[in-house]
């Protein structure tokens, strides 16, 4: 039987207080339709180091299997909101990104979009499915959308070419995903307004003409 690890992609928050620190997480899923929920926990000083490694799953890694784990450490003025693209859509965005631009290539080929903000190699849909399944490697998820992610660097170059014989790598920024997104998404028209309701006056005036 493969063995998936489950508890990827996976995003827990750290809050620094006085006894220790406030810990948000994922509890763990006891099915495949049961929705994880977010819990809070506060953990002293001396137990935040073996906690956090519980929560990375460091004893499901293989060897010669590197997983990254993107850590993002958000205050006031680490990022200027004003630059930052719309999330909103994003894997959907990057999704319909890579099946539009497979169709320039054969179909022996896998998109690889290249994000030029992180530098990051990144397969969607049923290919990264079929990849992790044929592998035997872990399958990441956001919103629903399957996706495999792997550093552009010698490592992360190394492991994709022993998945991938014929890439196909597309750069592009986040940015231009979701205006690439957007600007070709089917937009729904607004239906047409009813006609204007029979005037009132008219019928008031043929009612005084017939009189006289």
């Amino acid at each position: 039987m493969k063995q998936q690890i489950s508890t990827f992609p996976m995003f827990f928050t750290l809050e620094r207080v006085e006894n220790g620190y406030i810990l948000t997480a994922k509890e763990e899923k006891e099915g495949l339709t049961q929705e994880a929920q977010f819990r809070k926990e506060v953990v002293t000083d001396e137990l935040i180091d073996q906690r956090i490694g519980h929560l990375l799953c460091l004893d499901t890694l293989k060897k010669e299997h590197p997983v990254v784990f993107h850590v993002e450490a958000i205050g006031e003025k680490t990022y200027k909101i004003d630059d930052m693209p719309n999330r909103d859509n994003l894997m959907v965005a990057k999704l319909s990104f890579a099946h539009f631009n497979a169709r320039k290539y054969s179909e022996e080929s896998i998109v690889m979009l290249l994000i030029t903000d992180t530098n990051m190699l990144e397969i969607y849909g049923r290919d990264a499915e079929s990849i992790a399944e044929e592998n035997d490697i872990a399958l990441n998820r956001a919103d629903g959308i399957p996706f495999l992610r792997y550093p552009n660097n010698k490592d992360g170059v190394k492991t994709l070419a022993s998945y991938v014989k014929n890439p196909a790598v597309v750069r592009a920024s986040e940015a231009q995903i979701m205006e690439w997104y957007n600007s070709h998404k089917v937009k729904q028209e607004a239906p047409p307004p009813p006609p204007p309701a029979p005037s009132s006056n008219k019928n008031s005036n043929t009612s005084n003409t017939t009189k006289k």
